[in-house]
């Protein structure tokens, strides 16, 4: 076998090499590719509960209402235990009811939580449902955001809500299940459970941002 026969045989041999070493690049890429992409898709199918129209009712006083409508997406029951947000020390579920004598409404706790069967949907609104920031250590002012972040039976979903001015649903605490650091307040104040909502006053708090 001549010189130019072994050069040419070693240009085919490594052509060959080439090719497949490029065949099992796209291979391994596509297949990561592959499993991002299924991750990914994993990853959005985890989230137990669908969170739409959030949003907070702005306040000046220490305490305020979160509001959303939520649905169940999983093929499970889900309770609604309770929540968290950075600026309120403590949050409860409040439900409100209306009294058939006197026709007032009030508020109270939710004891068990907000349960939802599967494909359920939750209207969390003034005059209804709705989570109480209570203790806060600032005020959160109209125009921007705050996370809450809900306690579930199947793990923890945070989503942002909307900071908005709202006016409205007038309702007290019900007789009995008023915290006594706001009482005062709840019995003259609105929903959000602080009185004299929108006027400032020398107990204002600071904003929060």
């Amino acid at each position: 076998m001549n010189k130019k026969t072994l050069t040419a045989l070693s240009a085919i041999c490594l052509l060959g090499l080439t090719a497949c070493g490029s065949n099992t690049q796209a291979q391994t890429s596509s297949s990561s590719s592959a499993s991002a992409s299924s991750s990914s898709s994993a990853s959005a199918s985890q989230q137990p509960l669908e969170v739409k129209e959030a949003w907070v009712k702005a306040n000046s006083g220490d305490m305020t209402g979160a509001f959303a409508t939520v649905t169940n997406t999983s093929d499970q029951a889900i309770t609604i235990e309770g929540a968290q947000n950075q600026y309120s020390q403590m949050l409860e579920l409040h439900t409100t009811e209306l009294d058939p004598e006197t026709g007032a409404s009030s508020m109270k706790k939710v004891e068990g939580g907000f349960e939802l069967a599967p494909g359920q949907t939750l209207e969390l609104a003034p005059g209804g449902d709705h989570i109480m920031f209570m203790d806060m250590t600032c005020s959160l002012p109209a125009g921007g955001s705050t996370q809450i972040t809900l306690k579930t039976s199947q793990g923890e979903v945070s989503y942002e809500a909307e900071i908005r001015d709202y006016s409205g649903a007038q309702e007290e605490y019900a007789p009995g299940e008023e915290h006594a650091s706001h009482s005062a307040e709840a019995s003259e104040g609105d929903h959000s459970g602080h009185a004299n909502h929108g006027q400032e006053s020398a107990s204002a708090l600071p904003a929060c941002f």
